[in-house]
C-alpha cells in the first residue's frame, strides 16, 4: 500500500479507539447530509415532473391545430384529410370546446364543455381508461371529473343542465340541455377533474347553435417528444390561418417553474455540501496543528513536501468520498420507501397532484456525486499546503 495512503487512512481513527475521530466523523456527517438531502429532493422534483407530464398527456391531445385567435373551423372534413399525408400521425379527432355552467339540483359550477366523437376520442386521451365509476358514454350524457362531481354533489345516473349563456336566436337569450351523468373519471389532474365536462359533439353544437363548425382537430403522434418538430411540420404544410400547438408549448409555464424550481433547488442545496467541505477545511488545519510533531518526524524520515501534501489531500478526500458513498446509498433506500409507500399527500387544488411521486435519475446520482468530491478536493488543498510549509526543525523544536 502506498505510504501516503496507509498514513492517511490511519489518520482518520481515533488515537483510543478503532472508530473514526470526532472531528472526522463531523466531517463525514456533513458531506453525507448535503449529498443525501439533494439527492432525494431532486428525485422528488423529477417525480413530481414527470408525473405531471404523464397526467397532462392522459387528458391533452398531442397536438391541437386551431384557426388563429380560436375561430370556428368549417372545412375541418378537408384539413383531416390533409394531415393524413403525414406518417407519424397515429389518430385524429375534431372538438370543440366552449365555457359553460352545469347545474344539479341547487349546486352550479363553471365547467369547460368539450365536445368530442366518443370513438375518436379514446384513441386521442385516456379518458376511457381512467373512468372510475360508470362509463364512457355520451349518447344523450356526459362524463365529468370525481372533483366536479363532488361540488355538484351528483353521481352516475343523475340529470344535469347544461347551459349556453347566450345565443343568438331572436335576442340573447340562454339556451338549456338536460344530459344524464353517464360516467365520472379521475385523470390524476385537479384542473381536469375539476373543470371538464364531456358530451358528444353534435350535442355541443346543438346547445350552442354552432352546427358545422368545430374548435379545432386534436392529434395524437407517435412521439410525445417531437411534437415541436412534428408542429412545424403541419404549419408549413397547412398553412395560415391555421396553427399547430403542441401540449409542451400549451403547458410551457408550468415546465418552465419545475424546471427553474430544479435549477435553484440544485444550487441552494449544494451549499450545504460547501458548508461541509469548509468543515473539511477546519478539520484539517487542526490536524495539522495537531500533528505537527509526526509531520516533523516524517520529514526527517525523508519525506518530501509533495508527499506530506498528498497525505492530507488523501485523508480530505477520504472523508468526502465516504460521506458521499453514505449520503449515496442513504438516498437510493429512502427513495424506494418514498417511491413504495406514500408518506406525503399534496392538495390538488395547489400542486395538480395529490401524492409526491419519487422518481431516481443516474445522471443526478453521479453529477451530485461528482460535485461532492470535486468540493472535497478543493478542501483539502489549503490545509495540505499549509502543511508542507512546516521544516522539520519548526515542527520538533517545543517536542
Amino acid at each position: 500500500m502506498n505510504t501516503e495512503l496507509f498514513v492517511a487512512r490511519r489518520y482518520l481513527r481515533s488515537k483510543r479507539y478503532r472508530f473514526f475521530s470526532l472531528s472526522t466523523a463531523i466531517a463525514i456527517g456533513g458531506i453525507f447530509v448535503g449529498v443525501a438531502a439533494l439527492l432525494i429532493t431532486l428525485s422528488m422534483l423529477n417525480g413530481f415532473q414527470n408525473e405531471l407530464r404523464r397526467r397532462i398527456l392522459g387528458g391533452t391531445p398531442h397536438i391541437i391545430v386551431r384557426r388563429y385567435f380560436n375561430e370556428p373551423i368549417s372545412d375541418y372534413p378537408t384539413l383531416m384529410e390533409d394531415l393524413k399525408d403525414f406518417n407519424f400521425i397515429r389518430g385524429m379527432a375534431p372538438f370543440i370546446v366552449q365555457k359553460s355552467i352545469v347545474r344539479h339540483q341547487r349546486q352550479m359550477d363553471g365547467v369547460v364543455v368539450k365536445g368530442v366523437q366518443q370513438e375518436l376520442e379514446a384513441v386521442i386521451t385516456e379518458i376511457e381508461e381512467k373512468i372510475i365509476h360508470g362509463v364512457f358514454n355520451l349518447d344523450d350524457g356526459c362524463v365529468i371529473g370525481v372533483e366536479l362531481a363532488r361540488s355538484l354533489k351528483a353521481n352516475v345516473g343523475d340529470t344535469l343542465v347544461v347551459a349556453s349563456p347566450f345565443v343568438e336566436q331572436l335576442g340573447m337569450f340562454p339556451r338549456a340541455k338536460k344530459i344524464v351523468l353517464r360516467g365520472i373519471f379521475d385523470l390524476g389532474y385537479y384542473d381536469y377533474n375539476a373543470t371538464i365536462l364531456y358530451m358528444d359533439i353534435r350535442d355541443v353544437q346543438s346547445l350552442f347553435d354552432i352546427r358545422g363548425y368545430v374548435s379545432g382537430i386534436q392529434v395524437s403522434v407517435d412521439d410525445v417528444y417531437e411534437t415541436q418538430r412534428y408542429s412545424k411540420q403541419i404549419e408549413n404544410k397547412i398553412g395560415y390561418p391555421y396553427r399547430a400547438v403542441d401540449w409542451i408549448e400549451s403547458n410551457h409555464s408550468v415546465f418552465a417553474a419545475l424546471k427553474l424550481e430544479k435549477i435553484i433547488t440544485f444550487i441552494v442545496l449544494t451549499l450545504i455540501i460547501i458548508v461541509a467541505g469548509f468543515n473539511i477545511i477546519g478539520t484539517l488545519v487542526n490536524m495539522v496543528k495537531k500533528k505537527t510533531k509526526e509531520i516533523g518526524i516524517l520529514r526527517s524520515y525523508g519525506f518530501k513536501r509533495a508527499s506530506i501534501m498528498r497525505l492530507f489531500i488523501y485523508h480530505g478526500c477520504m472523508i468526502g468520498i465516504m460521506g458521499t458513498l453514505l449520503g449515496v446509498v442513504f438516498a437510493y433506500i429512502a427513495c424506494l420507501i418514498l417511491g413504495r409507500i406514500v408518506f406525503i399527500t399534496l392538495p390538488g387544488d395547489v400542486y395538480f397532484i395529490e401524492t409526491l411521486p419519487v422518481e431516481m435519475a443516474p445522471e443526478d446520482f453521479i453529477i451530485t456525486a461528482a460535485a461532492a468530491i470535486l468540493i472535497t478536493f478543493l478542501a483539502t488543498i489549503y490545509p495540505a499546503v499549509r502543511a508542507t510549509k512546516l521544516t522539520t526543525v519548526e515542527a520538533l523544536r517545543n517536542e
